[in-house]
């Protein structure tokens, strides 16, 4: 790795347990952070949600999740959480807040730090997945062996936490949208 702020070639040091980077000639310190990204629960007025199944090139190909993806640079957390179930759901939501924040730590080694929102859908719009999603489609959560091959852990404990929330109201406590400033959203 090379030196973000000089260009010269880093080092590796142990900073107590934790392997980092470090710059001998400005001392700069490499921090590998997790990657921020948002996954999106959409419900519709019969109580399914959407799912999408990954591209054969994704991570876990062939497995099914919620709208999920990167958060961008410039990009604030509901601006991703919009493009993306744009992009792999081809619908417009309405978001109803914040119901989780979860970390991954994957097969290819990413490490992700995810911001869950719920959304509400009163469309009748038609699915269209693209992106890196290959088929999209509502499904029900009253049996939850019933899902499909689900390719993240997390989003089976969000389904689960959110199908308790429904069920039990007094729960779960689902955060608002307070700070997330989106012109026109």
């Amino acid at each position: 790795m090379f030196c973000m702020k000089c260009g010269s070639e880093c080092v590796d040091f142990m900073d107590g347990e934790i392997l980092r980077q470090k710059c001998p000639n400005c001392g700069y310190i490499h921090y590998k952070n997790p990657y921020p990204c948002i996954a999106v629960l959409i419900v519709n007025a019969k109580g399914e949600i959407v799912l999408g199944k990954r591209h054969k090139d994704s991570i876990y190909p062939g497995k099914w999740c919620l709208p999920c993806g990167y958060i961008e640079y410039g990009e604030n957390y509901m601006e991703a959480a919009v493009r993306e179930v744009e992009e792999e759901a081809g619908i417009h939501v309405v978001m109803d807040g914040i119901i989780n924040v979860v970390s991954n730590h994957f097969d290819n080694g990413v490490h992700s730090l995810v911001v869950v929102l719920l959304a509400h859908y009163d469309g009748d719009e038609k699915l269209h997945p693209s992106d890196d999603i290959v088929e999209a489609g509502w499904f029900s959560i009253e049996d939850m062996s019933a899902l499909p091959t689900l390719a993240f852990s997390a989003d089976k404990f969000i389904i689960s936490k959110y199908k308790n929330w429904r069920d039990h109201p007094s729960g779960i406590t689902k955060l608002t949208l307070e700070g997330a400033y989106v012109e026109g959203v």
